[in-house]
């Protein structure tokens, strides 16, 4: 795997993209909505999505994310608050992450997720963003305390964690 091997560019629902409807990251909820959702959930603007194309397998649509605009209640962050925070708390929710699962192990979830930090990082420098916020499923949950994400629900027996990254972190992460 080569940096110029793969490229990461703006989802444009008008774009055909190369393997699009047979993308399979192995969660059926990802890959259902990569096929009939992501480009009608971007068009309406809900969310601003990124994908990571393939150049040595023409262009192929080999992974994804989405991002939009969230905010958490005061109450979600007490684990992790420092002093009195506002009852609405701005940031950016990571909505979905999809990787092909002919390329999952070879560090292409940390190169998505780089850049998402990276688009956070550069956002909160113009809008007040408190952090990154995401669900995880169970078997995703490892790899995102890996980054730094904490889990908000005290590691609860919920299929799905909820997990907050501090733009602070982030900052310190990326510079």
């Amino acid at each position: 795997m080569s940096d110029n091997q793969f490229v990461i560019e703006n989802f444009e629902p008008k774009k055909s993209y190369h393997q699009q409807k047979k993308f399979d990251c192995g969660n059926k909820i990802i890959n259902k909505f990569v096929h009939s959702s992501l480009k009608k959930q971007v068009n309406q603007n809900f969310s601003q999505a990124y994908v990571l194309l393939d150049a040595h397998e023409n262009d192929r649509f080999s992974a994804f994310y989405t991002l939009t605009s969230f905010k958490l209640q005061v109450d979600e962050l007490e684990k992790l608050s420092k002093g009195s925070l506002p009852r609405d708390i701005p940031c950016v929710r990571l909505v979905m992450l999809g990787v092909d699962l002919s390329l999952q192990g070879q560090g292409i979830g940390k190169k998505m997720m780089s850049d998402a930090l990276h688009r956070v990082h550069r956002a909160s420098k113009e809008i007040d963003i408190y952090g990154l916020y995401l669900d995880a499923a169970p078997n995703a949950t490892d790899f995102y305390l890996s980054l730094g994400f904490t889990r908000l629900d005290n590691d609860g027996n919920d299929k799905i964690a909820k997990m907050f990254l501090s733009i602070d972190t982030i900052n310190q992460v990326l510079g």
